[in-house]
């Protein structure tokens, strides 16, 4: 039988259909009103109706994006988990790097592309996703850049093997406004088990009775030994981090930072400040991704990957 209304719903008074709305008056001039696009005029009322001071609605404008994924409490505990430990707390580097760029004066906003985890989808449909979601979710990224066009510089905040590498191409397909990529770190290791990459054999090695199934059940239960970063091995993601740096993209010794731990938090407000910096320089990423910073890549690259 179908589930009576009575059921689901709750007996409440009738809901509002008015608010008094924020308080305060936009900081217009009669120049921004007749010359402005009509967007950044209602952008300000959008921003006054999220709660942001009118009287602060002239600061530069950043735009923090991520791959978070998940919901988290505040005391870490898992309200509704992500695919993968990697972009499970970025957030925690989005609001450091967001309360940072806010301190500096300037008005952070924030958007989301989540990605997947091609270890949870071995041996699944899945697996076809895997590659072609870093071209889908680099061009939502470049989208959404594109879609607050008051922005004044970009910080993208990132960590696996697709998130990352999508930042970066949207980040590199950005040449004309400041970037920063702030690499999401990696998980800390078991202090006695085995890294995400061996833990992915367990079926095949019991299958062939190289390990128990008590071995089995323990050594996969504490692999990710903490609860954010990515894979603990030169996979795709943490050659990604390295890439990055060695790009000029992210700030030096950002790479593979632990989950977690203080420099972890440091680096998202060191990347905050350094990308006010470039904004107040006029130095955008059409000056650091040179053909230089490419070849450096690359041979940072050969010597590590």
């Amino acid at each position: 039988m179908p589930t009576p209304l009575d059921d689901l719903y709750f007996d409440n008074d009738a809901p509002p259909s008015s608010a008094p709305g924020p308080q305060g008056a936009l900081p217009l001039t009669e120049d921004l009103l007749r010359d402005s696009p009509s967007g950044d005029l209602f952008g300000w009322s959008q921003n006054a109706g999220m709660g942001w001071d009118p009287a602060e609605l002239n600061r530069p404008q950043v735009l923090i994006l991520s791959t978070q994924g998940g919901i988290r409490a505040p005391d870490g505990t898992p309200i509704a988990l992500g695919y993968h430990t990697g972009h499970w707390e970025v957030g925690l580097l989005m609001q450091a790097a967001a309360n940072e760029v806010r301190a500096q004066g300037a008005m952070p906003f924030a958007g989301y592309v989540t990605d997947p985890c091609d270890g949870r989808t071995q041996g699944t449909p899945g697996m076809l996703d895997s590659l072609p979601y870093r071209n889908d979710a680099a061009m939502v990224f470049r989208r959404l850049i594109r879609s607050l066009p008051t922005r004044h510089a970009v910080l993208g905040i990132a960590t696996c093997d697709k998130g990352l590498p999508a930042m970066m191409m949207a980040l590199a397909g950005t040449p004309d406004l400041p970037t920063v990529l702030v690499p999401g770190g990696v998980t800390l290791p078991p202090e006695h088990g085995e890294d995400a990459g061996k833990i992915q054999t367990i079926g095949a090695r019991f299958s062939h009775g190289e390990i128990t199934l008590k071995e089995a059940a323990e050594l996969g239960c504490r692999a990710c030994a903490s609860p954010g970063g990515g894979c603990q091995f030169l996979g795709t993601a943490a050659t990604s981090q390295v890439v990055a740096e060695a790009l000029g993209l992210a700030l030096p010794h950002s790479a593979l930072a632990p989950s977690g731990q203080p420099i972890w938090l440091e680096l998202a407000r060191a990347s905050g400040r350094a990308l006010l910096r470039l904004h107040e320089r006029k130095i955008t990423t059409r000056q650091i991704l040179t053909p230089s910073a490419i070849h450096n890549a690359m041979a940072v690259h050969a010597a590590f990957g």
